[in-house]
């Protein structure tokens, strides 16, 4: 189901959960109508109301509170993949303070190496809802690169521990970003959704109306403006999954800097 969500169009997806939830409604509002008489629903409609204007309230505060963090988990996803491309070239842009060309040159392969993995191997990955583990063993290849040299002076002793020390922010960032594409929102929450939508709809089923075709259109929108808004929640409940995540663009940009050829990834 997840695949298929964010596999296909938002406009799609939204279209068939919106569709789904006035069917639900429609039937909620039969079945209601066929249990209970019309006269007794008009004669809780006071009540009815006041229980479905306290629960929609309830229902909408607890959606603002789960879209807000979902859109603020991309936002900070965004930001580790920016501090990651960033660090990474700081590396490389450091790498020329190196007196030995030959270490400079390979601290550079290592990282376009690791760059390649982050954009061809670990990105689709988490597009496709894995973790990758593609780009570490450049890192680490990077990692003894640094670590084994015996620096001739005192500049490349210098470059050598601002670059371990730039490797270590690489590898935390690095982490933060396995991290974020990995986290999502709790499934116990997603019931709490479910079941107090459900409860929405029911209640609201219980008005009594004159016209069916009036209940059925009010308890419609109704579903409908819930539905789009879950819809949207569900597009950034995962940070690197769908049409609304977060770009390798980051990545792309340096490219040009550290003498690579690569395209955008698709």
């Amino acid at each position: 189901m997840l695949d298929w969500v964010y596999n296909t169009s938002p406009w799609v997806s939204s279209g068939v959960f919106v569709l789904g939830g006035i069917l639900v409604s429609g039937i909620a509002v039969l079945v209601m109508t066929c249990l209970v008489s019309a006269r007794t629903r008009r004669g809780h409609n006071e009540f009815i109301s006041f229980a479905v204007t306290n629960i929609a309230v309830v229902y909408a505060v607890l959606l603002a509170f789960i879209g807000v963090a979902a859109w603020e988990d991309l936002s900070k996803a965004s930001d580790l993949v920016a501090t990651e491309a960033g660090v990474v070239q700081n590396l490389y842009i450091d790498a020329e303070g190196f007196s030995d060309k030959r270490v400079a040159d390979q601290v550079r392969n290592e990282l376009r190496s690791y760059i390649q993995a982050v954009l061809d191997r670990e990105w689709p990955e988490q597009q496709a809802g894995g973790i990758s583990r593609a780009g570490f063993p450049a890192l680490r290849q990077l990692r003894g690169t640094l670590a084994s040299l015996d620096p001739k002076t005192q500049g490349d002793a210098i470059v050598m521990q601002e670059s371990l020390r730039s490797l270590n922010d690489l590898f935390t960032a690095r982490r933060s970003r396995l991290d974020a594409a990995s986290a999502h929102i709790p499934d116990a929450v997603w019931w709490v959704v479910f079941f107090l939508g459900l409860l929405t709809v029911g209640f609201t089923a219980l008005l009594g109306m004159d016209s069916a075709w009036m209940h059925f259109t009010v308890i419609g929108g109704l579903t409908t403006a819930m539905v789009v808004v879950i819809a949207l929640i569900v597009q950034l409940d995962y940070p690197f999954r769908g049409t609304i995540s977060v770009s390798p663009e980051p990545f792309e940009q340096i490219i040009p800097n550290v003498g690579g050829d690569h395209g955008p990834v698709q």
